[in-house]
Parts: C-alpha cells; structure tokens; sequence
C-alpha cells in the first residue's frame, strides 16, 4: 500500500515537472503553414509556366501554317 502511493506520488511529481507538450505546438503550426504556402506557390509557378508553354506552342503552331 505505501510502494503504490509512493509510486502515485512520484507519478504525479513527474507529470508536474514535465514541460507542456502543446507549448511547441505554435511551432508545428507554423511548420504547417510555410509547407502548404510553399506546395501553393509551387503549383502557381507550374500553372504559370504551362500557360506560357501553351501560347508558345500556339504560335509556333501558327507559324507552321504560315509556311
């Protein structure tokens, strides 16, 4: 009986000392926000290059046919 309240006392002792676990979590937050604003700009750039792709295509398309 007092090896068990003992180990409870210790138990709660340690969970008192141990830091907060959601203290970092600002810091996953923010982790999570410069990925997704990098995969987002990622994806604009490729949007953007395919679109001038596709006009360069189209004219030389055009230019065949002049021929």
């Amino acid at each position: 009986m007092i090896l068990m309240m003992v180990s409870l006392w210790h138990g709660m002792l340690m969970l008192l000392q141990t830091p907060n676990p959601n203290k970092n979590m600002n810091f996953l937050f923010a982790g999570y926000v410069v990925v997704w604003l990098l995969i987002v700009g990622y994806l604009y750039s490729i949007n953007r290059r395919q679109k001038r792709l596709d006009r360069e295509i189209a004219l030389l398309k055009q230019m065949h046919e002049e021929k």
